[in-house]
């Protein structure tokens, strides 16, 4: 039997799946857009504000996005924003990673903001991660909009990279610009 926080998990990246797809995962064609690259794979080793290692985040691309899956220590108990940011770096204080991954010039941040449409989503979102108790946090997200490398979407390997970003608070997929999710906790740049 799984348990419930395994069973909130699995229904937040599932709801997360069906959110992605309806905010325009499309090609002109109305169908899902196929990624150039499937299989093709990136990694981020997320380290804390000091330096130390606290887990890995992997990235493998599908035909129809990105599957993450994310293994993280040390967080406090709770849910945890996590997003996608635009820059791969996480130097100083992990402010250098910027704002979310996104493919317009005002993107509306949250998976349920009733601002949000097919034209101007934020691509870094994703649902929020929970660390059990003893602050262990594994989780699997899906994504369909970015690539690991190639396609319609936002790449994280582009030119200037990306990174993969943790904060102190939940976010609550309205509020702008990061839902209230606080403080950068962690940080992995993808490579």
């Amino acid at each position: 039997m799984l348990s419930w926080k395994f069973g909130k998990v699995f229904a937040l990246v599932a709801c997360f799946s069906l959110v992605a797809a309806a905010c325009g995962s499309g090609n002109e064609d109305g169908n899902a857009y196929e990624a150039d690259g499937v299989g093709s794979t990136a990694s981020a080793s997320l380290i804390n504000p000091d330096g130390n290692v606290l887990g890995t985040a992997d990235f493998e691309q599908g035909p129809t996005g990105v599957l993450i899956t994310v293994a993280v220590n040390g967080l406090t108990p709770g849910a945890h924003g996590i997003h996608l940011h635009s820059v791969g770096s996480c130097t100083p204080d992990f402010k250098a990673a910027g704002g979310h991954i996104t493919a317009t010039d005002e993107p509306q941040h949250g998976l349920k903001n009733p601002q949000r449409t097919v034209d101007n989503h934020d691509n870094g979102d994703l649902p929020n991660l929970y660390a059990a108790a003893d602050g262990v946090a594994q989780a699997e997200f899906f994504t369909s909009l970015v690539t690991v490398s190639d396609g319609s979407m936002p790449a994280l390997l582009d030119a200037d990279g990306s990174t993969l970003v943790i904060h102190e608070n939940p976010d609550d997929h309205i509020t702008q610009p990061i839902g209230g999710a606080g403080g950068r906790v962690a940080c992995g740049i993808i490579r």
